[in-house]
Parts: C-alpha cells; sequence; structure tokens
C-alpha cells in the first residue's frame, strides 16, 4: 500500500492542514504515524486520499454532522465506514444510498431526511414491458395504460387528514 506524506496528501486530496486536522480529531480519517518524536511523519494511503476527496464534494451540499450521520449508519450496519464507494443521491427530500445488489433490483435507503419528510428503504423493480404491452406502439389499441401514482400528492393528501 501506497502512503502519502501529509503535504502531498493535501494536494492530492485537494484539501487542507485545517480539513485534515478536524477529519483526524472527529476520527472520520485517522492517518498513520511513522518515525520518531520530534521527526514523526503522519501518513495517508490512497484509500484515505480518496475518502478526503469524497468527502470534500459531499461537503459543499452536506454539514459535517450530516456526513457524520451517514458514516454511523453505514458503521451501524456493518457496510463499510467509507464514502468514496457508495452512490449518494443528493436532492432536496435528503440524502439516499443507491445499493447495488447481486440481483436486477437495486435497493434505496433513505438516509438523511429534510423537513421530516418519510425516511425508509425502498426497492426498485425494473419495469418488464415491451411498447405494445403499454399501449404505445401506433394504430394498435393495447390495455389502458399503468396506473402511476403521484407519491408527493400521496404524501399530502396523508398530512392533511
Amino acid at each position: 500500500m501506497d502512503w502519502f506524506p501529509r503535504r502531498h496528501a493535501i494536494v492530492l486530496a485537494r484539501s487542507s492542514l485545517g480539513r485534515l486536522a478536524y477529519l483526524e480529531k472527529t476520527g472520520i480519517i485517522v492517518p498513520q504515524r511513522a518515525g520518531h518524536p520530534p521527526r514523526l511523519e503522519i501518513l495517508y494511503s490512497w484509500e484515505q486520499i480518496l475518502e478526503i476527496r469524497a468527502i470534500s464534494r459531499l461537503r459543499q451540499h452536506l454539514s459535517f454532522q450530516t456526513i457524520r450521520k451517514i458514516l454511523q449508519y453505514f458503521d451501524d450496519h456493518g457496510v463499510g465506514r467509507t464514502l468514496r464507494d457508495k452512490h449518494l443521491v443528493i436532492s432536496h427530500h435528503g440524502v439516499s444510498w443507491v445499493q447495488p445488489n447481486t440481483t436486477a433490483t437495486p435497493q434505496v435507503i433513505h438516509l438523511v431526511s429534510y423537513g421530516g419528510s418519510f425516511m425508509g428503504q425502498f426497492v426498485l423493480v425494473p419495469v418488464e414491458a415491451d411498447a405494445s404491452d403499454l399501449g404505445l406502439s401506433r394504430g394498435i389499441a393495447g390495455p389502458p395504460p399503468p396506473k402511476v401514482v403521484d407519491l408527493e400528492h400521496f404524501r399530502q393528501k396523508v398530512r392533511l387528514r
């Protein structure tokens, strides 16, 4: 495994000395130490540098507190306390993790919610239908198109009750 001194890690991770110190202080990224005082060298692995870059990108949209919550969720559920290899989706509703599955149906897990919206787990199921099944082919009157449920409209109806 390659190790990089702190001065190189700052450049490779496109970060700052203060950010690296904060990540170490909070326990998010803990570098290795080599040598003996007073020549103690702080070293970062390539995986840690990639993690710092992922955190920096997320930090453009999320607070450190939110990022720590996401990392804690991953840690609690045994999926690896890393962000660099996860597919996260940030929307005005919150943060969701698209978890690839061994089958063709990925799962979407809603990690962080804004404004008290629904939190939970969703399973995406691919629709296996051709155009004629949906009544979209020209000149052929097929069965009526499937009913589409507007989830936001449904949530508003539930809130009004």
